[in-house]
């Protein structure tokens, strides 16, 4: 299992999502989990091409992660799926844009040359459970198109 970069990079995830949402959707929220920990979760499965199931297994398996996520405990898969279904796709835009500002001010005397993959959430990431359950209701996929949410950064 290769876990190079899985906590620098959810650290960096998380640090940027606290600058683009809020902690929590609403007042009456259960506080449980913020939305920048959650954001950065779906980040780290991109990253790491996990399923939202594998997702929550590796976050059980790996102290260091959770605690650079401020996780006391995993959360459920289902939460990281419910989340990803309300995020806003300008929210996603806000994020990328404080990634390639984040990657210039890291680098301030090279010149960055930034890419952004837009083909699409990986089908792949996506159980088939809810696959199958959408497409038994009659409903579309649960994804959206793009947002594949890979900043290549070359510094």
């Amino acid at each position: 299992m290769a876990e190079i970069g899985w906590v620098d990079f959810a650290k960096c995830a998380l640090a940027i999502a606290k600058r683009v949402m809020p902690l929590y959707r609403s007042k009456y929220s259960k506080h449980t989990f913020t939305q920048p920990q959650l954001l950065a979760i779906l980040c780290l499965m991109r990253y790491g091409d996990w399923t939202f199931r594998e997702a929550e297994v590796r976050l059980q398996e790996h102290v260091e992660l959770r605690k650079a996520l401020g996780l006391k405990h995993t959360p459920d898969y289902t939460t990281f799926y419910r989340f990803m279904r309300r995020l806003d796709v300008e929210l996603i835009q806000t994020a990328l844009q404080e990634t390639a500002l984040q990657a210039m001010k890291d680098q301030p005397t090279k010149r960055a040359v930034l890419a952004v993959d837009a083909t699409g959430l990986a089908p792949g990431a996506i159980s088939t459970f809810f696959i199958n359950r959408k497409r038994d209701r009659g409903q579309g996929l649960p994804w959206r198109y793009g947002l594949k949410w890979v900043v290549v950064v070359e510094t």
